[in-house]
């Protein structure tokens, strides 16, 4: 099952969210501020961030943490996410554990959900 990572009043996750009602895709939703993610979960997270877009380096929960986006290595990741988990870039769209996206876009989603879907 599909797990959808983010927080309920964020414009991004509900375009997310009503994406995955009416595509008719079950999935659970993971409020990051009521059951936040475990260390050990942030780590794999991080681990699978390739192209670097796990945290939203532009949002007010990251610039909290002081840090500056190019000091960011996995060990920086994760001091930001344990404290600031609303600073990853919203929402995070997750398989078994699998990283699939993070962020919205409805034209990636559709190939993600085909080819998870449809294998």
């Amino acid at each position: 099952m599909l797990t959808l990572l983010g927080i309920p009043n964020c414009d991004t996750v509900k375009k997310a969210r009503v994406y995955l009602e009416k595509s008719q895709v079950a999935f659970q939703f993971r409020d990051l501020r009521k059951q936040p993610l475990s260390e050990s979960e942030w780590q794999d997270l991080i681990a699978q961030d390739l192209e670097g877009k796990l945290i939203n380096t532009r949002s007010p929960s990251f610039r909290k943490t002081g840090f500056k986006a190019a000091e960011l290595n996995e060990v920086r990741k994760l001091e930001v996410l344990l404290a600031q988990p609303t600073a990853m870039k919203r929402p995070a769209l997750i398989k078994e554990g699998r990283l699939l996206a993070n962020g919205f876009e409805e034209g990636r989603y559709d190939a993600i959900l085909k080819e998870t879907l449809n294998p």
